[in-house]
């Protein structure tokens, strides 16, 4: 047995509910007042001539502003299948000087059928005709006859400035169900069907690969180019002599020089501890040139060097700190104690090689001192 599913439209909440099947009004407009309404027989022979005559010119208007517009709403057949998507058109045929309120559907539903999509409302100019229409698809999950009754169009006519109606045609939609044999037993539900791949669905996929391994070659790059690179160790040249030769050496040089006494102060103290800090380095392989006074005393502890030698660097140290960043300008003893305790610590902290070419250095030196 077949079910019938009515389907009405209301536009704008001004609409009128129309029969099934009809496209009757079933109210009354407020214009138009019948004889049972009034009480009165509206016959030719009691209205007045002006009454008569206003009625036909209205009639005439009527007829004419009518003649001007067209709405219809129709879909692809009359007849589908449950869950098939089904198409309706509204198409609305108004003149130039109509402003017509074209109705929307709201929400995702028309009664019991659901609205897959809706599409926007195309606009067209034929001749002297504008011709608005939307097409939207529907879908029905119940079988039985659906009938789509007539809905208002409202327009307002720009040249007489009066709001008027007119209505869609009625739409019967048939929707079959599918035949089911009950003599025979229910099916299994059928496996999903094997697909094969398509390269169109990798698409994406490769796109974000590629640009994934795009972004870390150039992050790779980056970091190379820009990658903090450690400070080359430049190796000094060590002397031929052991250090505490090479140390006395240099120590005399500098005493011979007499920057002191010449009003280089700074120089004589700069020079006094760069042999000193040298010496370090040849004897100790300890880098003393890149380090502070601070950092040296803390590394003295390590050396195993006795506390004398100790105070006597130390002190030596700190003066040329002092004249170097102080601007301090040392007493004379001060400046010949400095040269002292360096040439005392390089004697107390020298290195004991018994090989054949230290003693015969050593020899020469002690011929030096003699003479």
């Amino acid at each position: 047995m077949k079910t019938l599913h009515n389907i009405s439209y209301i536009s704008g909440g001004q609409g009128q509910l129309l029969s099934v099947g009809t496209g009757r009004d079933l109210s009354l407009p407020a214009r138009r007042h019948s004889a049972v309404e009034s009480g009165r027989d509206l016959t030719l022979r009691k209205t007045p001539y002006r009454t008569l005559i206003l009625s036909c010119f209205l009639l005439f208007a009527s007829f004419i502003s009518h003649a001007q517009i067209s709405a219809t709403f129709k879909g692809d057949s009359s007849k589908a299948e449950i869950g098939d998507y089904f198409n309706m058109k509204l198409v609305i045929n108004a003149q130039p000087d109509m402003v017509v309120d074209f109705p929307a559907f709201p929400g995702d539903t028309i009664g019991k059928v659901s609205i897959v999509k809706k599409d926007k409302i195309d606009t067209a100019k034929i001749g002297n005709s504008t011709i608005y229409s939307q097409n939207v698809t529907i879908q029905a999950y119940e079988g039985g006859q659906y009938i789509f009754t007539p809905f208002k169009i409202y327009y307002l006519n720009k040249s007489t400035g009066v709001v008027d109606s007119t209505y869609t045609n009625a739409f019967e939609l048939r929707v079959s169900e599918p035949a089911v044999d009950t003599t025979k037993p229910i099916k299994p539900i059928k496996a999903p069907l094997n697909v094969p791949y398509q390269l169109n669905e990798f698409y994406s996929w490769i796109a974000i690969g590629l640009a994934v391994l795009a972004a870390i070659i150039v992050g790779i790059i980056l970091y190379l180019r820009y990658k903090k690179k450690p400070a080359p160790v430049v190796a000094r040249p060590r002397p031929k002599d052991p250090a505490h030769i090479w140390a006395a050496k240099e120590l005399k040089k500098l005493e011979d020089e007499k920057l002191w006494q010449k009003d280089q102060v700074k120089l004589y103290h700069s020079r006094l501890t760069d042999i000193l800090r040298s010496y370090l380095e040849f004897r100790y392989d300890y880098y003393a040139l890149e380090a502070t006074t601070e950092e040296i005393q803390l590394e003295l502890d390590r050396l195993n060097i006795s506390l004398d030698a100790r105070s006597r660097l130390m002190e030596t140290l700190r003066l040329a700190d002092f004249v170097k960043f102080a601007k301090m300008n040392p007493a004379p003893d001060e400046n010949m104690r400095s040269m002292q305790n360096a040439a005392a610590f390089v004697e107390q902290t020298r290195q004991i090689d018994v090989t054949p070419a230290a003693a015969e250095a050593q020899k020469k030196t002690n011929t030096k001192k003699k003479k």
